[in-house]
């Protein structure tokens, strides 16, 4: 572990390293003042990162915001959508699955989507933490804005959120008569209606209701052969069905309520795998078309009818579907007493999953999972240098995993967990401001599992089954020291912690291997950053170093001596810079972008971590070693990202033009932990666009949009047999709207 000063070193060229690249950003855009054009073209974003409304450039934390307008015009209609709009995120589609997200910030994040695992950044959806992976892939539809929380979040946010977090804010219900309906058409049959209605119902109350439904032809085809040739068709359809509604009502000036239903069916097809296409290393089997999106089976491979459906390969197994319902209720109470603000929510959600799919083999499962929350947050409105937000968190959950891979498991997991906490800021001078903040979690887990294959097989293996309970207390903080040169002008240093709580694997594939648990996963983060902007508002310039110590890494692999399981991978370092910029040249033009450089690297590991990690010696030519296992690359955590984009407006017409653009790269990176040569995932450079055009006078709109315009073929996820799930190809579309 690097000393004080060492941190304190690498810290220091950091700040220099920012302050020159705010230099070089505000020197670059000075040729676009005006001299006699004062107007301030950047709109101030006010996020609630810090839980309390503050504006994005007086927050101390490393957050990209998004509002409305940014959503539409960067052309963000799912979270998956937020990698290219955020430095130093990796975000895909869960492996075998529609909905799941497999989210990385910072090379910290999970992979598995199975119930009885945790995520390591979290989703929120107005103020309600998310508990599973599955329907975390969620829509953008009527969101107010998006936060993205980089770095650990473990004193406000809590338990699973060692990564960081991400908050999506929905459009509260308006005191106004509103309605819009929006239609698009698309590559692949793609059909998708939205509508929303705002309704003043009185002069305390208003409703919003909020629908979509979209559908779309998949982008694979399964081409089987032998025996099973006539079962040929298109595989990764869409189908998804959501519905909002929220009713808030006043009760005075300073007192509200906010009661809030959604309802989700997502029968989309799972996006199915497929043979690598082509690599570099002969030793990897590759598609014997070329092609990702043809779902066939490997060279020398024949389909047969008589193989029972558990065992059959890819390109022969043809039962690919997948249906996922959520359900949602919360409420939401705010108020005011004297200096103090309080804030109540209270939620319960459902969720259930049938998955049939192919991960390197057919894999079944079916998933209930209910949860309850309940948050109390009381704030102080101090007019001194003093002011502070405590809370208290109750969330209980309950979930039950079938699955079959192979085997038949069944697993249930209840978790009880308890938090308080408290954040304190103090203004030290009328420029400087000291941050303090502490959590404490208490959780209670009971996990039960059992391999049902095993019990009724004439040869079982003991033990085949687990019941056991986890109590687990932690406590998590955070510094932080910000220095306000101006009110354009602020740096701050920070350290925070967070967890990923412990659990269980949810296989038992021998004795030795049967639910294992895995110890919690802990993070601590060094960051210094830079929040600028100048030019009368004209051009914002973010920047952050950040240095994170990473214990007791959870991750899936085939352990030696016992077989494929969940374990814990010693320690890592992970260090990066991310910068982000917005800049108007004139009033009409906005040009932003961002960039994400990583250097994550494993440290401390011991004989049989190294054994694991590098597939019993596979990743180093037959042989394992520690030596080895340190010189892999961390999973889904590519070295550089960028993108720049911009966004024109002009009239023409009889109206105006919205004319947008945006291009990203991203280095190649491994999917998974052993980095074979099959898991490459290689980006590269991805474009996107749209125009869209409203009359002057009209309440109509049209839009024309266009993804991944290359068409560039490449994979975000892989397994170890060298099959992979295909981003995307180029996509198209056309929407009209109209409000009114």
């Amino acid at each position: 572990m690097p000393t004080f000063s060492e941190k304190f070193l690498s810290a220091s060229s950091s700040i220099a390293l920012l302050a020159g690249l705010s230099s070089l950003a505000f020197s670059g855009a000075a040729v676009a003042q005006s001299a006699d054009d004062d107007e301030f073209f950047l709109d101030e974003i006010v996020v609630t990162a810090q839980r309390r409304s503050e504006s994005l450039q007086d927050v101390p934390v490393s957050i990209t915001a998004l509002g409305q307008e940014d959503l539409v015009q960067r052309q963000v209609r799912d979270v998956n959508d937020l990698q290219a709009f955020a430095p130093n995120i990796f975000i895909s589609t869960g492996t075998g699955t529609s909905s799941s997200a497999r989210i990385f910030f910072r090379g910290v994040g999970e992979d598995e989507s199975r119930g009885a695992i945790d995520p390591a950044v979290g989703i929120y959806v107005d103020g309600v933490y998310l508990g599973r992976t599955v329907g975390s892939l969620m829509d953008v539809v009527d969101l107010e804005r998006i936060e993205v929380l980089r770095g650990p979040q473990g004193t406000l946010y809590g338990r699973n959120t060692n990564g960081g977090a991400i908050k999506l804010v929905s459009v509260r219900p308006q005191f106004e008569n509103s309605g819009d309906i929006e239609a698009g058409y698309g590559e692949n049959q793609r059909f998708e209606l939205r509508g929303l209605a705002n309704i003043a119902l009185t002069d305390t109350t208003a409703a919003r209701f909020v629908a979509q439904y979209k559908e779309r032809d998949g982008f694979h085809r399964l081409n089987p052969n032998g025996d099973l040739n006539g079962n040929s068709r298109r595989v990764g359809d869409e189908e998804v069905l959501s519905l909002r509604g929220s009713l808030l009502h006043n009760f005075s000036e300073n007192w509200s309520a906010l009661i809030q239903v959604d309802y989700t069916k997502d029968d989309s097809d799972p996006i199915p795998s497929s043979i690598i296409a082509e690599s570099d290393d002969p030793s990897v089997v590759t598609d014997v078309d070329n092609n990702i999106f043809t779902v066939e089976p490997a060279p020398g491979v024949t389909c047969a009818s008589a193989t029972p459906l558990i065992f059959r390969p890819v390109g022969c197994f043809d039962e690919f579907s997948s249906s996922v319902d959520i359900f949602g209720v919360a409420l939401n109470l705010e108020g005011e007493l004297g200096l103090f603000s309080v804030e109540s929510i209270t939620s319960y959600r459902t969720m259930e999953d049938n998955l049939s799919t192919h991960i390197s083999f057919p894999f079944f499962q079916n998933t209930d999972q209910d949860q309850f929350s309940q948050e109390l947050n009381f704030s102080s409105n101090f007019d001194g240098p003093f002011n502070f937000i405590s809370g208290l968190y109750f969330y209980d959950e309950d979930v039950t995993l079938d699955s079959t891979f192979f085997s038949q498991f069944t697993v249930g997991v209840k978790t009880q967990a308890f938090a308080a906490f408290s954040q304190a800021t103090y203004d030290l001078t009328e420029a400087l401001t000291f941050t303090a903040g502490l959590r404490y979690t208490d959780e209670e887990r009971d996990f039960t599992g059992a391999n049902l294959s095993n019990q009724g097989s004439a040869t079982p293996f003991s033990p085949n089954s687990r019941d056991e309970t986890l109590n687990t207390d932690d406590v998590n903080y955070t510094l932080k020291l910000d220095y306000a040169f101006s009110d354009d002008l602020m740096i701050y240093g920070s350290y925070a912690t967070g967890f990923k709580t412990p659990g269980f694997s949810p296989d038992c594939f021998s004795p030795t291997a049967c639910f294992l648990p895995v110890e919690q996963e802990e993070l601590a983060s060094w960051e210094v950053g830079l929040r600028a902007e100048a030019l009368d508002k004209r051009v914002r310039f973010n920047a952050t170093y950040f240095y994170n110590d990473y214990e007791n890494l959870q991750i899936s692999a085939t352990v030696p001596g016992l077989g494929f399981t969940r374990s814990n991978a010693g320690e890592a370092r992970i260090q990066g810079i991310e910068v982000e910029f917005s800049l108007h040249p004139t009033s009409d033009l906005e040009v932003f972008g961002n960039l994400g450089w990583l250097d994550a690297e494993y440290r401390n590991l011991t004989e049989l971590q190294a054994a694991t990690l590098t597939n019993n010696g596979a990743a180093c030519g037959g042989t394992s070693s520690v030596e080895c296992a340190l010189d892999l690359d961390l999973k889904n955590a590519p070295p550089l990202k960028f993108t720049l984009g911009f966004n024109y407006t002009t009239e023409g017409l009889g109206g105006v033009f919205d004319i947008g653009g945006d291009m990203a790269y991203e280095d190649d990176s491994f999917a998974l932990v052993a980095n074979p040569p099959g898991s490459i995932v290689e980006p590269g450079t991805t474009f996107n666009a749209r125009v869209a055009y409203q009359p002057a006078d009209g309440n109509w709109r049209v839009s024309l949009w266009g993804k991944n315009l290359t068409d560039r073929e490449y994979f975000r996820a892989s397994t170890a047999a060298n099959q992979v799930y295909a981003v995307p190809p180029m996509t198209w579309g056309v929407d009209v709207g109209v409000s009114f």
